[in-house]
């Protein structure tokens, strides 16, 4: 009994299996009484029950075979009715016997040393195991920020190619609207010179016929000659000295006989006043007695104006 036996290695037994739970209760109450007037042992015991709720963990679970669970519990209904019986019949002394358990407290304790060690080891792995994983993450967040960072730079390179696109796009319009303005001026020359190719051949050619046109105004010099085929409605009419014209005013062609004045071509000349038409005549030009040129609003007019600048007879 602890009553009778207090060394120190015994002690040490003693707390180990009180850790434990391993003390029957003669033991245990002998023990509680020593705590209770001892610091120094009540620390001891708190360590040892430090370890001891370690213990489930130094090992993985494992699932016993049924026959094993039922021995256990064959061993537990057996030690709970000696322990009753125990204290039913208490013995002539008056004391309860004592089971003395300081046998198992040697190999307990290298146990717990053992298992100490273990965690110990277990504990620097995994603190190792922190430490690599802890320089992972750092190295994927370094590397996470390169990727965000190339990202930027790709997007800022998109958004200067979309500007330069945007700005080709504008230079290609305003080529196109050039090209396409061009392309008007070259169309407008090829006509312009195609009717100069008919005017040179219609006026050079053999049996052509001409008729000169006056100026019928005092003051005006200009003049026109009109070139034609006796037979045909079509002629060629080429004037110089023009007067310049007023806003909304054109020149309009006439021819006449008999029966009144048939409407022409409307047509302006250059600032030096030269210009000329190519009229057709809705019969043969020779059929008609005169013809003459008049100032007209823009479009022209059904008759003409008393503004006349040049007339001839055919």
């Amino acid at each position: 009994m602890i009553a009778h036996d207090h060394d120190s290695a015994s002690t040490a037994s003693q707390i180990g299996a009180y850790a434990l739970g391993a003390l029957d209760l003669e033991d245990r109450l002998a023990l509680e009484a020593l705590l209770e007037r001892s610091p120094e042992l009540q620390e001891e015991l708190r360590q040892l029950r430090q370890v001891v709720a370690l213990l489930p963990y130094a090992a993985p679970p494992a699932t016993p075979p049924a026959r094993v669970r039922q021995r256990l519990f064959a061993r537990i209904a057996a030690a709970q009715t000696d322990a009753a019986s125990s204290r039913a019949a208490p013995s002539p002394t008056g004391a309860m016997p004592r089971r003395r358990s300081g046998w198992l407290l040697p190999g307990l304790m290298a146990v717990l040393t053992a298992l100490v060690i273990a965690l110990s080891v277990a504990t620097l792995s995994l603190n190792a195991g922190i430490a690599q994983l802890d320089r992972t993450n750092r190295e994927l967040v370094a590397d996470l920020e390169q990727l965000q960072q190339t990202l930027a730079e790709a997007e800022a390179r998109q958004e200067r190619l979309a500007a330069q696109l945007a700005a080709g796009q504008e230079q290609l319009e305003s080529l196109a609207t050039r090209l396409a303005a061009s392309e008007e001026r070259v169309a407008r020359l090829t006509a312009d010179l195609a009717r100069d190719d008919y005017v040179i051949s219609f006026i050079s050619a053999p049996g052509v016929a001409t008729r000169q046109l006056r100026s019928a105004r005092s003051g005006v010099v200009a003049q026109g000659e009109m070139y034609m085929y006796p037979g045909h409605s079509s002629a060629v009419v080429i004037f110089s000295g023009l007067p310049p014209l007023a806003p909304g005013q054109v020149y309009q062609f006439w021819f006449a006989d008999e029966a009144g004045q048939v409407a022409g071509k409307t047509f302006e000349a250059d600032p030096t006043g030269i210009g000329y038409i190519i009229v057709e005549a809705p019969r043969e030009v020779n059929a008609f007695r005169e013809v003459m040129v008049t100032v007209e609003p823009s479009g022209g007019s059904a008759t003409p104006s008393q503004n006349v600048i040049l007339e001839g007879a055919l």
